[in-house]
């Protein structure tokens, strides 16, 4: 069995609740419709990888994607912040 297997896994699952939670920081209730469902989807699809090389890069790609998520919600957040200012001249 892959040695890394208790710290791995502890570690996909903080991704997981990390992933779920900053969609909830998305301006819209589609946009975080959407990261929690592709989110569900993904970890779902890929629950039964063995290969630890795998693993390892599905959770640097879920950690990418926490970071690709944290930095859209805080764009889309100002750009939809932005625009309400704009449409009360």
């Amino acid at each position: 069995m892959y040695s890394g297997t208790l710290s791995t896994r502890s570690r996909a699952l903080s991704l997981y609740r990390k992933l779920l939670r900053s969609a909830m920081k998305m301006p819209t209730p589609n946009r975080q419709n959407y990261v929690i469902r592709k989110t569900r989807e993904e970890y779902r699809a890929n629950k039964t990888i063995k290969d630890p090389e795998q693993i390892d890069f599905l959770i640097r790609l879920a950690d990418t994607n926490l970071d690709t998520v944290l930095v859209q919600a805080e764009h889309l957040t100002k750009l939809f912040h932005d625009n309400s200012k704009n449409t009360d001249l």
